[in-house]
């Protein structure tokens, strides 16, 4: 234990962050995009070592143990050994030291530190939920004093709870490093698989040819309940009405400011592109999440808008994907958005490009801008620095509302 030719600590996270880079490359591109970095680091961590830590909640126990053992001919003083193994009686102190359960024992054990001490040290011995402490008290040519046997006691327990604050003082410097590596590997992975859609995106305008789809095992991976998408409204018609679960909308939102915030991330990347080529990413990532589909620049009532999804015979959720303009495009955005939408739907999504410098100032103005539109009627919330809800009233209806959730992402660069 703890020996030259043990593996280190460096070592087994080296090799570990090895393995999780390939697994995270064998992903699909849409569960990497889609999910944010912190959850998926989160996720692979769970690979990682974890201390040993002793379990103040439980009580260290002691018990005595009594047994007949064989001292072997050869094991005994010369001036005996001609008469053969002897049978003794042996009496034994054994000490439980309380611990959390670990998975990940056997493991730690095998594994040694950096530094590596020349004077004798006891092997850890781990049983369940407990560090066994094993003196042997009374037995050939041994009888030891309540005295001696507590300065042991004492000394053992002393020198196991060192050895195991060196390994987790390592294994802490280790799960760190690695979480910043894995932070910074899957941050380059989803620039990479960014750019990649972009590129294919300008390749697919350059050559008119649609890039083939494939069914994507990413809606297995998130874990989204089994509830539909949708629910009926009761009681049936012939011709069935529906209405999109708000938690569903959550969870639209979600995703979708997922991927804008990897926009965010990398601003250099998106610099050249459009809202309509913005606009294509997102919904790459919507088409391969969600059942259903989601299309651009769909007719849905009144002209064209720029994210139409339509969950089977659900009711469709409509979002706008525009530049920051000012107040006036702003109004002219929700007066686009207000008149996509039916009277049968309740929610609406704004999403904002800022690519201006100031966009804390772009911030700051979103409520009153908000505000100041005749078809606000109230409940505004700012869920975040940058997305706020507002109710509205359709043009169609004075007495119909509708929830609008604005988004409004950062897209500056020098």
């Amino acid at each position: 234990m703890n020996r030259l030719r043990d593996k280190t600590y460096q070592q087994f996270y080296s090799e570990l962050f090895d393995s999780l880079k390939i697994k995270i490359a064998q992903e699909q591109d849409d569960y990497i995009i889609a999910h944010p970095t912190e959850d998926l680091v989160k996720y692979y961590l769970d690979h990682c070592l974890q201390p040993i830590e002793f379990d103040d909640s439980e009580e260290e126990v002691l018990s005595h143990e009594k047994s007949i053992k064989t001292i072997y001919s050869n094991q005994r003083d010369y001036a005996y050994q001609q008469d053969g193994d002897l049978r003794v009686e042996s009496e034994n102190i054994i000490v439980k030291l309380p611990i959390v359960p670990n998975r990940y024992v056997k493991q730690i054990l095998s594994l040694r530190t950096n530094s590596i001490s020349l004077s004798p040290k006891p092997d850890i011995n781990i049983k369940g939920s407990f560090v066994v402490i094993e003196i042997e008290i009374k037995g050939y040519r041994k009888n030891l004093s309540d005295e001696q046997i507590a300065q042991q006691i004492k000394s053992i327990k002393g020198s196991i709870k060192g050895i195991l604050s060196s390994k987790n003082s390592e294994i802490k410097s280790e799960n760190k490093k690695l979480e910043q590596s894995l932070t910074q590997f899957i941050e380059l992975r989803k620039q990479k698989l960014d750019s990649d859609k972009s590129r294919l995106s300008n390749i697919m305008k350059l050559t008119e040819i649609p890039l083939a789809r494939k069914d994507s095992e990413t809606v297995k991976k998130i874990k989204f309940d089994t509830k539909p998408f949708v629910k009926k409204i009761k009681p049936k018609t012939p011709d069935e009405d529906y209405q999109l679960d708000h938690e569903k909308v959550v969870d639209i939102i979600r995703l979708m400011s997922n991927q804008c915030l990897q926009f965010e991330k990398t601003p250099k990347t998106y610099e050249k592109l459009g809202e309509e080529n913005l606009r294509d990413l997102l919904l790459a990532n919507l088409n391969s999440i969600f059942e259903g589909k989601a299309t651009g620049e769909t007719f849905n009532n009144k002209g064209k808008t720029d994210i139409y999804l339509n969950i089977d015979k659900g009711n469709i959720l409509v979002s706008e994907c525009k530049f920051y303009g000012g107040e006036k495009l702003y109004h002219d955005t929700i007066d686009q958005l207000l008149g996509y939408l039916s009277w049968r739907q309740n929610y609406g999504i704004m999403i904002t490009f800022s690519k201006n410098k100031d966009f804390t100032k772009v911030i700051q103005d979103a409520e009153s801008i908000i505000k100041s539109h005749h078809s606000y009627q109230s409940g505004f919330k700012k869920l975040n620095n940058s997305h706020f809800i507002s109710t509205h009233t359709l043009p169609i209806d004075d007495y119909k509302y509708v929830e609008v959730h604005h988004l409004y992402y950062n897209l500056f660069c020098k």
